[in-house]
């Protein structure tokens, strides 16, 4: 391959990259042996999974002569690279937590019939659809990658310091020591515990809050799921 819509490329990856961006028909400068010739292809859209969620992309039957699945680091690089990976999916979690409110309401639309946008939350059984739809389709490295996310999903949100999530238990006991600091400057002897019944109110609010929304992710994932491009 030498340009794909008049944008020269000299690597796999630059041709992908010029593909993944175009769409309708494109015109290809290929080399064939001692020949240029120079192909219209109808390029179409298609939805594909990558580390930032699931977009549209430009894709034609091609595929480079020697694929590497994976890609090896040595003992001292994996460790950086792990600890940079690492962050990238806490980043990404907190990004996705931030955008959860309002993406719900395209969730609603789905289950009315309305287009499923592949970017709005699903519940534990549209993770295990798209997690045996990897596995049947032999694409373990999203596999194991949705599993890795979902557990980061679930770590960082039981961290939000709301009750009766630990974070919110958390933040109770930090606000008990700080109390007490404040007092003990002040002369005066530590408070009692935080009397949790005065909480109860705001507790079973947000149980409601996060039964109503689990409810409509289940119902999404099963009248209008989420589903892998074979």
């Amino acid at each position: 391959m030498l340009a794909v819509g008049g944008k020269p490329v000299a690597t796999w990856d630059e041709m992908l990259t010029a593909v993944q961006a175009t769409s309708g028909r494109t015109v290809f400068q290929v080399q064939r042996g001692d020949q240029q010739l120079w192909l219209v292809v109808d390029v179409p859209k298609v939805q594909r999974w990558s580390p930032s969620g699931v977009k549209e992309v430009g894709m034609i039957g091609a595929s480079p002569k020697v694929e590497s699945p994976t890609v090896q680091y040595g003992p001292v690089a994996a460790i950086g690279e792990t600890f940079s990976f690492t962050g990238t999916m806490f980043a990404q979690t907190a990004q996705r937590l931030v955008q959860f409110p309002e993406r719900i309401p395209a969730v609603v639309t789905a289950i009315f019939g309305g287009e499923r946008d592949p970017n709005t939350p699903v519940s534990v059984v549209g993770a295990s659809r798209i997690g045996g739809e990897a596995v049947e389709q032999g694409i373990w490295v999203l596999f194991f990658f949705l599993l890795a996310s979902l557990n980061f999903f679930i770590g960082v949100f039981n961290l939000l310091p709301l009750l009766p999530l630990d974070g919110g238990h958390i933040a109770v006991v930090w606000y008990e020591r700080v109390r007490d600091w404040i007092r003990g400057l002040r002369g005066k002897a530590a408070g009692g515990p935080v009397d949790y019944t005065r909480l109860s109110g705001i507790t079973m609010a947000l149980v409601l809050v996060g039964g109503a929304v689990t409810l409509l992710t289940v119902t999404a994932d099963i009248v209008n799921p989420i589903r892998i491009s074979p």
